[in-house]
């Protein structure tokens, strides 16, 4: 048994180094599936491989992919017209499963790879009066799970794994998740944590789910159905934005928001500035001007 360089656990990988790279693909896929890695990232693997680099190294076998193939294989995506990150994945992909090969001594060499610069793209976020306004355009029997999403910033699989036990008062306790099957995961880091929501979604819950048992789950919503139910919305909103953005980082964005005001607040009574335009013309965040 070899402990799996990807995933930690140990494993029997039955591959050659004349297999074709596709069946070492599948095997590795496989393990990882069956070793417990999310759905959603494995789901992502087996896609980047059947539309991206079974097409071009197939029948290829594990040992003669070379920096060259690498090379040629970048140079095809380039003329696809592929967005770098795209890209970056397809080849990230790639190297990982031969990094995998040669940890198990497989292959005996990892070919080189180019070096992919990605464009950071600019952080979108909404404020609370536009969640408010897609809110209002969901059907009322769904509108808790969003509101619970917005408030609290907790990532949608956990919220649709929520129990009624696990809601005490103004109190959440998060403790598992839902992947894409429906299946019970442990939360993304593996930790149970709490969050704290206002005194009105607290009553609203008591009031109309107090006749829930303690082991009944909240919500029978999918993920398909949680995606069409939020595009709709926005579109009668007029807004434009996936919902993790428009609840998780949202969320994170107007604390960070409501801090900086804060602190504008405690400056401008510190340096008796009548206004606090005069105290941003000043004030300067962080150590980059800092002598």
């Amino acid at each position: 048994m070899i402990k799996c360089p990807t995933c930690g656990t140990e494993q029997l990988f039955e591959v050659t180094a004349i297999d074709p790279l596709i069946k070492s693909f599948e095997q590795w896929i496989n393990h990882l599936e069956a070793s417990g890695l999310s759905y959603a990232y494995v789901s992502k693997l087996k896609s980047i491989v059947a539309n991206h680099i079974a097409p071009n190294l197939r029948d290829m076998d594990v040992k003669a992919v070379s920096s060259k193939v690498v090379f040629d294989f970048y140079s095809t995506l380039l003329q696809r017209g592929l967005a770098s990150k795209t890209i970056k994945h397809i080849l990230d992909t790639l190297k990982g499963l031969l990094n995998h090969l040669f940890y198990l001594d497989v292959i005996h060499k990892v070919p080189k790879f180019p070096k992919i610069k990605i464009t950071a793209q600019s952080k979108r976020w909404i404020g609370i009066d536009t969640q408010r306004m897609i809110l209002s355009q969901i059907d009322p029997q769904y509108q808790l799970f969003y509101a619970i999403l917005f408030e609290t910033g907790m990532r949608p699989g956990e919220a649709r794994a929520l129990k009624k036990r696990d809601i005490d008062g103004a109190v959440i306790t998060v403790e598992r998740a839902l992947d894409e099957k429906n299946n019970t995961r442990p939360t993304k880091t593996g930790h149970i944590y709490k969050y704290q929501i206002s005194n009105d979604l607290a009553s609203y819950i008591h009031i109309n789910f107090s006749h829930y048992m303690p082991e009944r789950m909240m919500f029978s919503l999918s993920r398909s159905n949680i995606q069409k139910i939020w595009t709709r919305a926005c579109r009668t909103v007029g807004v434009s934005i996936p919902m993790y953005q428009a609840s998780r980082h949202s969320k994170a964005s107007q604390i960070n928001e409501q801090c900086e005001q804060e602190r504008l607040c405690r400056l401008k009574e510190a340096l008796q500035h009548e206004s606090a335009t005069t105290t941003t013309k000043y004030y300067t965040l962080g150590s980059k001007e800092k002598l």
